[in-house]
């Protein structure tokens, strides 16, 4: 039991000194306002609000969500001969380590946010299957924590749809 708590006790030296180091990251006007304002998503905390506005550095530079999402590789391929439209899997490119952070803090949200809740329910009655469901949402929070960004606001979750 001593060499857990020894253990735990490192880890959370290490955890501090990592966040001490991510807020020198994000410190000044340009991007302290905006983690601040990401981080009242619930499920988002330091390290995602800070890496995804590092990340994507100038959030303005994207016209519309389906460039966001894209570039984040959270946009599902899309399949189309003829009249026929089909929409595939996510296609494997953009930014793999905010993309993974996005997809757990999905999950977060979707515990702790019953608007979160609903929307993934109501994903998985669609679709049947809880990763596309989790994606999907992920995808969604992508595109509130962007709005959220640009717009210099707290989280609202009436407006999230």
């Amino acid at each position: 039991m001593d060499s857990h708590q020894r253990e735990l006790n490192f880890l959370q030296i290490e955890l501090r000194e990592v966040e001490s180091e991510i807020q020198k990251l994000i410190g000044g006007k340009r991007h302290e306002q905006a983690v601040k304002y990401m981080r009242t998503v619930p499920g988002v905390g330091l390290v995602v609000a800070a890496t995804f506005r590092l990340e994507l550095f100038r959030p303005e530079r994207f016209t519309c969500k389906e460039e966001l999402t894209s570039y984040l590789g959270l946009a599902p391929t899309v399949r189309q001969s003829g009249e026929k439209s089909s929409r595939g899997r996510l296609a494997p490119v953009g930014q793999k380590r905010l993309r993974s952070l996005l997809v757990e803090a999905a999950w977060v949200w979707r515990t702790r946010d019953e608007h979160a809740r609903k929307i993934y329910n109501h994903l998985i009655s669609k679709t049947g299957v809880p990763q596309k469901a989790i994606a999907a949402l992920a995808r969604r929070l992508a595109i509130i924590l962007w709005r959220i960004s640009l717009e210099g606001r707290p989280y609202r979750p009436i407006l999230a749809q």
